[in-house]
């Protein structure tokens, strides 16, 4: 009897922790609109909640703010937040999985592409506000250290399948990469150039091949 009982309270117990989850991800998704296009300091709380439909208590009980914006950031780039790295994307474990360093550097531009196509606004708004705000100064700090970490693994593995450069230390060629794949050469040039997506992608291919493929390669 015991056994039976406890199965209607399992179900509501996971119904709930469902429920919970689905509404923590429209408040992200919610809050990183809102940030992206309004900047940190002019989203309100209130504005996040009438945006996901639901109270701002409940906006409330997934921040503060400061906190929402990193969670927003990191649930648009690595689908969950929490400090989950990018590296766990289905898209970029595709990436990884090449063969040689050629195919996985163009698989790497073509991630990096849709990626800052997505969250580049974000990823600005969360710069600017780090510029004024200590707290989300250090979490963008922690933020670019993981990816920085990230870019080192992937030139290690790399380096491992042969093809990347030698004449350079593997810890610049990570940092290479790092800088030429981030939101900041996509704001440049897609949002102040006005590049289209395809010329940018097609900048973006080129300059890493050219950055960390051995010659001949």
């Amino acid at each position: 009897m015991a056994t039976e009982t406890s199965r209607p309270r399992r179900y509501r117990s996971t119904l709930r922790d469902e429920q919970a989850s689905a509404t923590r991800r429209r408040v992200l998704e919610s809050a990183g609109r809102c940030f992206a296009a309004k900047g940190f300091p002019a989203t309100t709380l209130g504005a996040i909640a009438a945006d996901a439909g639901v109270s701002v208590e409940t906006v409330q009980a997934h921040g503060p703010k400061t906190r929402l914006l990193l969670a927003a950031l990191e649930a648009a780039s690595a689908g969950v937040d929490g400090g989950r790295s990018i590296l766990e994307v289905p898209e970029a474990r595709a990436v990884l999985a090449q063969e040689n360093a050629r195919d996985a550097l163009l698989g790497l531009a073509s991630f990096a592409a849709e990626l800052n196509g997505r969250i580049g606004r974000l990823w600005q708004a969360m710069a600017a506000a780090a510029q004024g705000d200590p707290d989300i100064a250090s979490a963008h700090a922690g933020l670019q250290e993981r990816i920085r970490a990230d870019f080192l693994i992937v030139a290690r593995l790399l380096q491992q399948r042969g093809g990347l450069r030698t004449d350079l230390p593997v810890e610049e060629v990570a940092l290479t990469l790092w800088l030429l794949t981030s939101p900041y050469q996509h704001e440049h040039l897609v949002v102040q150039a006005g590049w289209t997506g395809q010329r940018y992608l097609a900048w973006l291919q080129r300059v890493l091949l050219e950055a960390a493929l051995a010659p001949g390669k």
